[in-house]
């Protein structure tokens, strides 16, 4: 069963060509290659799919010119474990 983390930030002042989101395990971990892949992400929200519980931490950066800005301020999510299995109890006579 997967999870999905909706993510939002504020539009760049400045003329952007997209975002990238990238994703980490960790605070400061985040992968350098971006969740959204090679599609710049035009709007200000994206949703990423996470496998299962855990730590997930991101960051957005905007590109302009073909080149990344700094990173935005980091967001951590946890995703908590899956709840049990439902339970089949037998009936006593």
């Amino acid at each position: 069963m997967s999870h999905t983390i909706a993510l939002s930030w504020t539009a760049s002042t400045d003329a952007v060509q997209g975002y990238n989101v990238y994703e980490g395990t960790a605070a400061g971990n985040e992968s350098s290659t971006p969740v959204n892949g090679t599609t710049l992400i035009t709007g200000t929200t994206y949703t990423v799919t996470v496998a299962g519980p855990g730590v997930y931490s991101f960051v957005v950066k905007s590109v302009e010119n073909g080149a990344d800005s700094v990173n935005s301020n980091e967001v951590i999510a946890t995703v908590p474990p899956f709840p049990p299995t439902g339970l089949t109890v037998g009936a006593i006579n």
